[in-house]
Parts: C-alpha cells; structure tokens; sequence
C-alpha cells in the first residue's frame, strides 16, 4: 500500500497547514514578542515584488499591518493570498499585507512565474524573503502564520481565519483587538492550568471547548511525565474529528473512508460537530472545538482505551459513533474482458497495489459514489488522470476491471446523539 499512502500524505500536506523547520536549527524563542509588545522594524530588508521598492515603517504605523508567514509548499497560504490583496484593495488606506518568506528570491521569483493560481489572480502582494529577523521575533511551526502590526505594537498573533474586514476595521478604529492566540509552542495540559499538578491524582478526567493558544493535537496515548499516569488527549478537534479517530482506533471502522455520504447524522443540529458552513474553521473552532483528558493509572492497548474514552463522550458529550449499514448508488468495481487502451497520453500515472487499495483511493478523491470492490485483487494497476467514469473505465479495462454505478448496502459511521 505503499504508493497510495505516499500520495495521502502528500495531497494532506498540500491542503493544510504546513509544518517546517526553522532552516534545520532548534527554536530560539529568547527574542519572541507577545501580543502588547512594541515592535521594533528591521533595518532594512530584502523585498521583491509590489509597488515598492522600500518599506518605511513609521508611515505604515498608521495602517494595520499585516505579516504574512509565507512558503512556496504550504496550499493554504497560496489559497488566501487573492483574499488577502482584495482586502488589502479594499482597505488600503488602513491596511497593508506583508508576505515574510525564509525562502531565498530565486526560489521566490520561481515560483510566482509558475503559479497559475496566483497569476489567474493577479497576486502582487510585497514578499520580504530571505528573512531571518522577523522570522526570530516571531517564531512558529506552522503557517499561515498571521501578525497584526499597529500604533507600533504587536496586536495580535493569530491564524488566518481571523484576517477579516470586520477585525481591521476593529483594530483600526479601537486600537486594539483581542483575537485568539496562536501558539505553536503552546502546549494543551488543561490538568496544570487547572493547578492541580500530580499532588495527589490518581485518575481523571478533563475536558473543555477551545484551548487559547494551543495548536491542534490529534489524539496521543503517552505516559504522562508530570504526574505519571497514563495520559489520553487531544487538543481542539471538531467533535467529528475527535469520534472518526477514535472509531478507528477502538477497531469499530477500519474498511472504508468515512467521506460525509457515509455518515449519517442522528443529531439536532450537525454544525456543532464539523464545520459545513462557508466560516473559516480557525473560527468556527473557537466556538466548537472539543478538548479532552484523561489520567489513568494503568496503560492499555490502543482499542481498548478507544473504546473506554467512547464511552467518556457518551457520559460528557451525550454522543456516540457506532458502525450500521445503508443501502445507496455506489461504484461497484467488477471483473470484465480485458480491452486494450488505446486513448491518448493521461500524462503522470499513479500506481495501486491491488482492487483494494484503489477503492479506498476512489473514495478518498469523491468524484464518485462510494466504492466497492467486488474484483478484490492483487495486481498493480496504473492510471493516469481521469476526469468521468467512462475515462476511468478505459483505463481500467486493460485489467479486466469496469466500474458501474449500481446500489449496494454499505457500511457507514453513525453520529448519534443519546438522552
């Protein structure tokens, strides 16, 4: 399964935030503003692109100003850069969007002159690169990262999600906001905020919504080394996230990608489980994210304390994930003759190990139905791209293998909530 996993995890890396070392070296956090701070501008900087050729910081200490912790490999980043020049166009008397890069110009200029996105777009944002000095006075691991500059001070270090009209227009008419923090050196430890510390513990529970200035941290099955127990957490997921990975762990889902068709949700109101509207999710977290927990004395297997914790949203949460069945248009893959492909070049192929792993693949990507293989064989198969079914049927003819459009009962993850 090698190959597609390869391609999971290349495709998440794209799509989130991207984590990165700071050029190979340990975090030097002895020069780190906080939110309050005053900020004091580099001397001078390397600066390409805009309708500059020099920042002169004292006339922008009338604008808010905004540092954009950039790379050419996070997704995230290229996907809000139209937004943020349409902002900075909007409210360009007031605001002003600097993009800050470590990366060196060559890569830089490389980039923007293959980037059809940004060009679609016309993107000509200022990029400081090659940057070292902000970089140190505002370190972190994961971008976007975003810094509000104002009135000479830091005002607010947070995700990009809440770089809004609304929160300039604040800032600018208040002179200051209070925006959650982000902190990716924060750490979640709701047991040491609560000041408990290990006098005395010897099994428990916590949880919480949103932890302020905590990055996400999916769930970790560690002993901890405060207090010496056998620790379970996890730190602002959506509650959907939080069940799918325990589901998954405790052995109750393991064949199938739990895309939203093969959910059903036996619950009042599915927005406070994952975010289905249009609101960015570093906002829409604040008001839903689940934190949880849990000090035991004794370590168990994976599955097992899964399970345990399941019953720990149950008894906090009034919820559960449970595995049923429902009957829905699926892609059935089937044995057919074996026809010789005779279309044109799909240009870079993928290799899959077998009639499984390709079902899981075409579930993930959701340009079909959900998948079922009912040819379940190993062989490698390779395709190119394809765009509609019949594509993909020509690619996947030469294996004697058609895909077809046909109903099947399935299993899916139920999201209940329970009196």
């Amino acid at each position: 399964m090698k190959y597609f996993k390869i391609f999971i995890i290349g495709v998440y890396s794209m799509c989130c935030f991207l984590a990165y070392a700071q050029k190979g070296k340990a975090v030097d956090l002895s020069k780190a503003l906080k939110v309050g701070d005053t900020f004091q501008p580099p001397k001078s900087v390397k600066l390409m692109r805009g309708n500059e050729s020099r920042i002169d910081w004292e006339k922008l200490e009338d604008k808010v100003v905004l540092l954009d912790f950039f790379a050419t490999t996070c997704g995230t980043c290229i996907q809000i850069m139209p937004h943020l020049q349409e902002l900075e166009k909007e409210l360009g008397g007031i605001f002003k969007v600097l993009v800050v890069t470590v990366q060196d110009k060559r890569t830089m200029a490389d980039f923007f002159k293959k980037n059809g996105y940004l060009k679609e777009h016309n993107v000509n944002l200022p990029v400081i690169y090659s940057d070292d000095y902000l970089k140190d006075l505002f370190p972190h691991l994961t971008i976007p990262h975003s810094v509000l500059l104002y009135k000479g001070k830091v005002q607010a270090i947070t995700k990009d999600g809440f770089v809004n009209k609304e929160n300039i227009l604040k800032l600018h008419r208040q002179r200051q906001i209070t925006l959650p923090l982000k902190d990716d050196f924060g750490k979640g430890e709701m047991l040491a905020k609560l000041g408990a510390g290990n006098t005395g513990l010897t099994a428990g529970v916590i949880f919480s919504g949103y932890q302020e200035g905590v990055d996400y941290q999916p769930w970790r099955f560690e002993q901890d080394s405060l207090t010496g127990l056998h620790k379970s957490s996890v730190y602002n997921a959506s509650m959907y996230g939080a069940l799918l990975s325990l589901a998954s762990r405790a052995k109750i889902k393991e064949s199938y990608v739990p895309r939203f068709d093969r959910v059903i949700w036996n619950v009042k109101d599915s927005t406070k489980y994952e975010n289905f509207s249009e609101q960015p999710s570093d906002v829409w977290l604040v008001d839903h994210a689940v934190s949880y927990e849990r000090y035991d004395r004794r370590a168990r297997v994976d599955s097992i304390q899964a399970r345990i914790i399941m019953d720990d949203f149950v008894n906090l949460y009034g919820v559960r994930a449970y595995e049923s069945t429902k009957k829905m248009p699926c892609l059935v893959l089937k044995i057919c003759p074996v026809v010789n492909y005779e279309g044109k070049d799909t240009g870079s192929k993928m290799t899959y190990t077998g009639t499984k792993v390709l079902t899981s693949f075409l579930d993930y990507v959701n340009k079909f139905p959900p998948a079922v293989d009912e040819v379940n064989k190993d062989m490698k198969i390779r395709l190119g791209t394809y765009e509609t079914l019949d594509d993909l049927n020509k690619q996947l003819a030469t294996y004697g293998i058609r895909g077809d459009i046909e109903e099947r009962e399935i299993e899916v993850l139920v999201i209940e909530e329970v009196d």
